[in-house]
């Protein structure tokens, strides 16, 4: 019984160390998008079409309003399996507006390879559409909120 009240007592005073070790590894921006990047790339590789096309939606606002902070560039290839093979039409357009979003030189190659122009049309209404409604939502919370 001693042991397991030693135990315990040991284990209770060490928490507050380890919270304090996550907490500063958390204080690390970086760490963080990395973190952000990471999560996105795990969710855009779901089985779940519904889960994939909401992180293909939170990918372009993220990229869109946090441009100086994530990378998604690498994704390209990711996107464009999932453009290639996705079953959900809204998910094709969703990857070329992510495409699009990313910008550089591999994603706008890669536009310009498969993407139709009747495409390159639907992908800005898909974009403009995406960010519309996020800032209609956000908008509605800040006045609620």
């Amino acid at each position: 019984m001693k042991t397991l009240f030693s135990f315990c007592l040991a284990a209770l005073l060490s928490v507050p160390v380890f919270a304090q070790d996550v907490a500063s590894t958390l204080d690390n921006e970086e760490f963080r998008w990395n973190l952000a990047v990471a999560q996105i790339e795990m969710s855009l590789d779901s089985e779940y079409q519904s889960v994939r096309e909401q992180t293909l939606k939170n990918a372009i606002v993220i990229v869109t309003l946090y441009r100086d902070k994530i990378n998604l560039a690498d994704q390209s290839s990711l996107l464009r399996k999932i453009y290639q093979e996705s079953e959900s039409h809204r998910n094709r357009q969703l990857a070329l507006a992510l495409l699009q979003t990313i910008g550089g030189n591999r994603a706008q190659d890669l536009l310009a390879r498969t993407a139709t122009e009747a495409e390159t049309d639907q992908v800005r209404i898909t974009l403009a559409s995406v960010l519309n409604d996020y800032f209609n939502t956000h908008q509605a919370t800040t006045v609620i909120g």
